[in-house]
């Protein structure tokens, strides 16, 4: 599984996982900011970034295989570093990752070692977030 994978997976954790609406909106323009960052900064980020992806659960790879599909040109999903170069150009395409990814039949599937797995790898994107992308 290559590191963009994992990129959106995270908007589930990060985003917003079993938040209210209003709380919705406010986590999907900071996943968005992040993201934007971390797609248009350096090799380096998206590199620290992509070690956070052993803390993904095989269900949530699937889950963001089918939301890029749905949002990415087929050209842009053929190419890694040209999935983050898009990104990095076209920051609404993160925003429709977040909304595929923010789905209630979608969390009702996590069981609780899912959900300690993706607590692990928000908190490893958290210091990714604070190496590269400081507010």
């Amino acid at each position: 599984m290559n590191t963009f994978v994992i990129f959106a997976i995270s908007f589930a954790i990060l985003g917003a996982c079993w938040a209210d609406d209003d709380d919705k909106e406010k986590k999907r323009e900071k996943v968005v900011s992040f993201y934007k960052c971390l797609s248009c900064g350096p090799k380096e980020a998206i590199t620290a970034y992509g070690k956070c992806e052993q803390f993904k659960p095989e269900k949530s790879k699937t889950h963001l295989e089918g939301c890029l599909k749905k949002v990415l040109p087929e050209e842009v999903l053929a190419d890694e570093a040209g999935k983050w170069e898009h990104f990095c150009q076209n920051p609404a395409g993160l925003g429709k990752i977040f909304d595929c990814l923010y789905n209630e039949d979608y969390f009702k599937t996590l069981t609780e070692e899912d959900i300690a797995t993706l607590k692990k790898f928000r908190d490893c994107v958290k210091g990714v977030k604070e190496q590269y992308c400081k507010e």
